[in-house]
């Protein structure tokens, strides 16, 4: 994972790793360093992993592209997580976060009119799946933004390609119109 240093540690006391989007936030021991401590800065983006059984504790922290040559990012793909979905009034926001060794974090917030659901017969479970698609696949393209946070909006389109991606008994359910 990558974040950005807000707080240093020292022998005496924890530092702080913020995520771009200020939403996640990491602590780390001085003793979790790769490296040359008095080498970090505050604001300085690093690397970093998550300590077994501790969603909040970064370890193996190091300064960016330390240890990691330009090569493997070409063959090292973002990897997206779910976080999970927020609902007010019919509009779903389903939140992942893309993270690369070589990049700084960034979070993707899919959004959907709970009606789109309803129209295509499609369960509101598999929101997370089809918004998931949509996207690994604007990172594949490489969708570079300056916002810290990616946005983007199911269309009608995409419910009717991920129904027509389903086995045939799937796609002969009878659809309901609203």
């Amino acid at each position: 994972m990558t974040g950005r240093i807000a707080e240093l540690a020292t022998p005496d006391k924890l530092g702080r790793i913020v995520m771009s989007s200020g939403t996640s936030r990491f602590h780390f021991s001085y003793h979790h360093l790769i490296g040359i401590p008095e080498s970090l800065t505050t604001g300085q983006l690093v690397s970093f992993e998550l300590e077994r059984g501790s969603p909040e504790r970064a370890v193996s922290v190091r300064p960016k592209g330390e240890g990691e040559s330009p090569a493997e990012n070409r063959y090292n793909p973002r990897e997206i997580r779910y976080l999970g979905f927020e609902q007010i009034d019919n509009i779903r926001s389903y939140k992942f976060q893309a993270w690369s060794p070589h990049e700084e974090n960034q979070e993707a917030i899919v959004t959907v009119d709970i009606v789109l659901f309803r129209r295509h017969g499609i369960g509101i479970q598999e929101g997370p799946a089809i918004s998931l698609e949509v996207v690994k696949a604007a990172f594949l393209e490489s969708v570079e933004t300056k916002a810290s946070v990616w946005r983007r909006a199911l269309t009608d389109d995409e419910m009717l390609a991920y129904l027509a991606s389903q086995p045939a008994s799937r796609k002969s359910r009878k659809r309901i119109r609203s």
